[in-house]
């Protein structure tokens, strides 16, 4: 794959989840689609949703959000039938979230016309970003189909992200084969390779036989403070995390992925990458919500890896 110009402007699209996690009471905009729509802008990409919210007082802040962290809207619709997304979070002791993802919401509905899938065709995307909790709706799952047949030549950036019961072995399969990059937690590990492979495996034969099966030109499998294991080209090697006091890990892993692909698709190895986007999944952890404002050693971490 032809990586992009790193002076170019690149056009990330990612399809999803539009929502609202409520965390102690306290309603913060996210959804991992979103989270990395929000973060991929932070870190200087051309960021689309393709998404939907809806008509309701929820809807309307999303909106305001949404342009606020200067994420384009164009494909993100207006739902007028169904609510907008909300999901409780609880939080364990160090942080780590589980979740409770209310159904029959507007991103269940994600629906592009063959007008708006051509259009988005034309739009010459670098990327698409998908995940499988997006599509757990017949509606959203068609219109996903849709767009990877009419971006067939453009690179995808799969973030497992296994919620609840909103997932099987077709819906994994299909997306493995789709894939240019695979992001997974260390917990995903466990679950797919007895899914897929029928038999637990640790990430690093996990991600060999994988690689072996599947056109996944990299893997990226997430370890929290452990840091993350990054396999490209058949070689795999273990990158160090950060250590901060976590606040909620909410969204850090979306801000990973944001700030791996701003370095990847600039040119940069996935190794390369991947420590930038240990740094921001890090930072985003040890702040409350899944889009705290960065400060200015993050902001500079990042500047740099634009160059």
């Amino acid at each position: 794959m032809k990586l992009m110009n790193k002076n170019r402007n690149i056009k990330l699209l990612s399809f999803g989840e539009v929502l609202w996690d409520v965390i102690d009471g306290e309603a913060f905009i996210g959804g991992a689609a979103f989270n990395l729509a929000a973060h991929a802008a932070r870190c200087g990409l051309d960021s689309y949703l393709l998404s939907a919210v809806g008509a309701d007082d929820l809807g309307r802040k999303a909106w305001q959000e949404i342009e606020r962290l200067n994420v384009s809207r164009k494909y993100a619709q207006t739902d007028r039938k169904h609510p907008t997304g909300t999901v409780t979070v609880s939080l364990s002791a160090g942080g780590q979230p589980s979740y409770v993802i209310h159904k029959d919401v507007a991103w269940d509905f994600i629906d592009a016309g063959d007008a708006i899938v051509s259009d988005i065709a034309s739009e010459k995307f670098d990327v698409i970003c998908f995940g499988t909790l997006a599509q757990r709706g017949c509606v959203s799952r068609t219109t996903l189909l849709k767009t990877l047949k009419a971006l067939k030549d453009v690179p995808a950036f799969y973030d497992v992200n296994l919620r609840q019961d909103y997932y099987s072995k077709e819906l994994v399969v299909a997306g493995l084969q789709r894939s240019a990059v695979l992001k997974l937690n260390d917990e995903e590990v466990e679950v797919l390779s007895t899914l897929v492979f029928g038999r637990r495996m640790d990430a690093t034969g996990f991600v060999k036989v994988l690689q072996d099966e599947f056109p996944v030109k990299v893997v990226l499998v997430t370890m929290g403070a452990k840091g993350c294991l990054v396999a490209e080209k058949g070689n795999s090697r273990m990158m160090a995390g950060r250590k901060v006091r976590v606040a909620d890990a909410v969204g850090a892993g979306d801000a990973f992925s944001a700030a791996f692909l701003a370095g990847w698709l600039r040119g940069k190895t996935a190794v390369e990458a991947a420590e930038m986007g240990n740094m921001l999944g890090a930072y985003v952890a040890s702040r409350s919500g899944a889009i705290p404002d960065y400060n200015e050693e993050v902001r500079q971490c990042l500047d740099s890896g634009r160059r």
